[in-house]
């Protein structure tokens, strides 16, 4: 008798590359800056007082949209709508981010190409930034990739069903869905409220929420078109 062919699993590139190549751009947008930032302080490269420019140029500033804020060249109110989420405040809060980049781009990278996961990433920066202007404490600046972060996990909460389940017996509830999308924005919010109590350290909660909530409606709207990858079969 004789034995059956072989079952060849072929599984989704992000599953084996140690760095999927869009994703490794993503990361090293963060990386540089911050270790060029973290030279300067140390007076190894460029003058002492490149971080503050850094943030004078880059960062976040709602003010700049009303005309309260210095503007420093003419795209500055555009321009940091992105620009603030490759800047941040130190090795630590990049290194955090980072291990979160990696974790959450390569879960994304299971279900989305990899434009799928720079679109998502865009449209998440984008719609923190909205949310912090809309509700963030007045003249702020904010820093940091946190609030994309929390669009790829409001983007994996949907493609992985937990926000909205998907299969022949399941019925279309757009209110049950959305419900659930705001209980776990709600979750993130006295998450980010907790870790400012217990360490003392300022968060952008706004962003966060408008983060989450951008990249689970940009999943909801564009769905996913790949299974994640399974493990091998026998018969």
């Amino acid at each position: 008798m004789r034995s059956p062919a072989p079952h060849y699993h072929h599984e989704h590139p992000s599953r084996w590359l140690p760095w999927p190549p869009m994703l490794l751009v993503l990361l090293l947008a963060s990386i540089l800056p911050e270790l060029v930032l973290t030279l300067a302080d140390q007076g190894v490269v460029g003058p002492p007082y490149l971080r503050l420019l850094a943030y004078q140029l880059g960062a976040f500033q709602p003010d700049l949209l009303t005309g309260q804020g210095l503007q420093v060249y003419a795209a500055q109110p555009v321009v940091m709508f992105l620009s603030y989420s490759v800047i941040h405040t130190g090795l630590l809060h990049l290194a955090g981010n980072m291990a979160a980049l990696l974790y959450l781009g390569r879960l994304t990278l299971e279900r989305r190409s990899g434009r799928g996961l720079w679109g998502l990433y865009l449209v998440a920066t984008t719609g923190a930034a909205v949310m912090f202007t809309l509700v963030g404490p007045p003249h702020a600046t904010m820093v940091g990739a946190s609030g994309a972060l929390f669009g790829l996990l409001g983007a994996w909460a949907v493609d992985s069903g937990l926000l909205s389940p998907k299969g022949p017996m399941a019925a279309p509830r757009p209110l049950i869905q959305f419900l659930n999308l705001l209980a776990c924005a709600g979750a993130l919010i006295l998450f980010d409220i907790a870790g400012r109590v217990l360490l003392g350290t300022p968060v952008a909660w706004q962003a966060h929420t408008g983060g989450f909530l951008s990249g689970a409606l940009f999943a909801l709207i564009l769905p996913h078109d790949r299974r994640p990858a399974r493990a091998p079969t026998s018969d």
